[in-house]
């Protein structure tokens, strides 16, 4: 599979022939005999142009839409050129550079590569809780309001996953069977890797030696159960956005 930097120097590249061709068909569309099927073809690159653009931010749907224009854009400069130069040397041309284009393009690899960047421009957030229940929920309202989510039930899978995976955020509980969450929120921030990932206790201890003990491990903020939907999403913005 074709790797980020190539996809962006093709995509970038083609960007540059399609606005050259944008502007070479819109002189060319002041000619009288030739001037609306010449400013179709503009527009058709115009539309090209800002397509390889979206390719180049990996937009899965900016993939489907360069595809598509090549394809038309094909079909009708092949009928512009047979027709006003009787020639098919420049459609040929044309025809096998779109051939190539959409083979290309079109490859499982890529639109999967346009997907997997898309999905990994949302913030990740673990939550680590031995209540199941509480876990489904949590992930409900956190997808719905587009975050990507990761979870564990034991302190010891979260530490694992947080070192694996390095999520934008932690949501951690304090009771936890085996490793307790201030021991694994200790952890983390003695790890390089995992410093700097900010942890939210969730709990239902709400002593204020509670509260203090888990800053003193490193924990960011303290909520507490039972969930407050609102409270949560409004620390989970405050912190990551």
């Amino acid at each position: 599979m074709a790797n980020k930097i190539v996809i962006k120097s093709i995509a970038y590249g083609l960007s540059l022939v399609y606005g050259i061709s944008f502007f070479n068909y819109l002189k060319l569309s002041l000619l009288y005999d030739v001037q609306v099927p010449a400013l179709f073809v503009a527009i058709l690159f115009a539309c090209l142009f800002l397509s390889t653009l979206g390719v180049a931010w990996f937009q899965i749907s900016a993939v489907r839409l360069l595809i598509l224009l090549n394809i038309i854009a094909c079909l009708y400069i092949a009928g512009f050129y047979i027709y006003y130069t009787h020639t098919f040397f420049v459609p040929f041309t044309y025809i096998v550079a779109t051939i190539f284009l959409v083979l290309f393009f079109n490859q499982p690899g890529i639109k999967n590569f346009s997907q997997d960047v898309k999905k990994n421009l949302r913030k990740s957030i673990l939550v680590v809780d031995d209540d199941t229940s509480l876990l489904k929920t949590i992930r409900q309202i956190l997808i719905s309001n587009g975050y990507s989510v990761l979870s564990a039930t034991t302190g010891e899978k979260g530490l694992q996953i947080s070192k694996n995976q390095r999520p934008d955020l932690i949501i951690l509980d304090v009771l936890l069977p085996g490793m307790k969450g201030r021991e694994v929120c200790s952890k983390l921030k003695a790890e390089d890797r995992t410093r700097k990932i900010p942890v939210i206790f969730l709990t239902a201890k709400d002593s204020p030696d509670d509260v203090k003990a888990e800053l003193a491990v490193g924990g960011l903020s303290h909520l507490t159960k039972p969930l407050n939907s609102k409270a949560l999403l409004a620390e989970i913005k405050k912190t990551i956005g």
